[in-house]
């Protein structure tokens, strides 16, 4: 099942029924990869038909323009053929022609509340191009850090001592094995440390204010904006965190802190699906889609947006490939009311 966009000539679908809802599955359609010079052409001729269709494009191409920043509407804007289409739009009223082929039917019509879910997701892309900076493993990472992955990519290190470093993806840390203590400082992301026994030199993981010391263990630590995660496959763990008094965690435990100093309460984790992305998979189970979408957004470059606040609890459960995204994205819109568009680097769920 295609998640994005539909072939234009598909019956399977209503029209929407307001033109500007249909100038915005217009400039979709022609973004999506799939058109060619008969869309382009139909295109025309549906600016063409009245003044109506020109505004209705011409407002359309303004939404897009506010998202200018992201490589798809970068992309949009600098094809040629695109432009010229749309600058039409901009003399007076052109005469009418007959329509040669429909915009891609939608699953649902696009009412004007769906509409303005979709212009709110793509402006808050905007923010969150424009105000939220490098990436977590941009070039200013890389550049400081000794290991990092990028976006998609798991890498597995052995470490001077004899550690096995599982690298998920996004993820970055740098290390110091110069004094008494292992030092392992993580910049991003999540490690699975597999740590080589020496009591004589405890193994520190650092991150976002606290420390998880162990001396021979397997343990993972996953930075989430401004916390951390502390997970125990084996062995036991001492976390610490600011002026928190230090907490153990042993074999199935997890514990989280935020960069304040707060250590949460000690909770069972989900060993069976923690550290499935070595396996090359993704295991929900009961997940809110909003925590799904949260945990895919670290496996695909641009912004994953859930359009309305009432989809963000859904419940999502089943076993997912990392290299097939698209499954999953499938799956929400089989299983729920949801329904996705896909741009590159925008991802919009409404």
């Amino acid at each position: 099942m295609k998640t994005g966009h539909s072939d234009p000539q598909s019956t399977d679908r209503p029209v929407a029924t307001d033109l500007a809802d249909q100038a915005i599955e217009w400039l979709v359609m022609l973004q999506s990869g799939d058109a060619g010079a008969r869309d382009r052409a139909a295109f025309a001729d549906w600016c063409a038909q009245s003044p109506d269709h020109a505004r209705a494009a011409a407002e359309a191409r303004s939404l897009f323009a506010a998202v200018g920043q992201t490589e798809a509407a970068q992309q949009w804007q600098e094809n040629p053929d695109i432009r010229h289409e749309i600058g039409s739009f901009q003399s007076p009223a052109p005469k009418a022609a007959p329509i040669r082929r429909q915009p891609a039917r939608r699953r649902a019509v696009w009412s004007r509340p769906g509409r303005l879910a979709m212009a709110g997701a793509m402006v808050c892309a905007l923010m969150l191009a424009v105000f939220g900076g490098v990436e977590a493993t941009g070039p200013i990472v890389r550049w400081t850090s000794d290991y990092s992955t990028a976006i998609g990519q798991q890498r597995v290190v052995t470490l001077a001592d004899g550690s096995i470093a599982h690298m998920n993806t996004a993820s970055a840390f740098s290390v110091d094995f110069s004094g008494p203590r292992r030092e392992i400082r993580l910049e991003a992301g999540e490690v699975i440390f597999d740590v080589a026994k020496d009591a004589d030199h405890p193994f520190v993981v650092s991150a976002n204010g606290g420390a998880a010391r162990a001396v021979g263990t397997v343990y993972g630590v996953r930075l989430d904006g401004d916390a951390a995660n502390v997970t125990v496959r084996e062995g036991i763990v001492e976390v610490t965190s600011g002026d928190s008094e230090p907490v153990r965690i042993t074999v199935g435990q997890q514990v989280r802190y935020d960069g304040n100093g707060g250590l949460k309460k000690i909770t069972d984790a989900d060993l069976a699906a923690y550290g499935s992305w070595q396996r090359g998979k993704l295991i929900f189970n009961q997940r809110t889609l909003a925590d799904v979408m949260e945990e895919l957004q670290r496996y695909q470059p641009g912004k994953i947006v859930v359009a309305r606040d009432a989809l963000r609890g859904l419940k999502v459960t089943g076993v997912f490939e990392t290299a097939d995204l698209d499954a999953i994205f499938a799956s929400i819109e089989q299983t729920t009311s949801a329904r996705v568009t896909r741009l590159p680097l925008l991802t919009v769920i409404y």
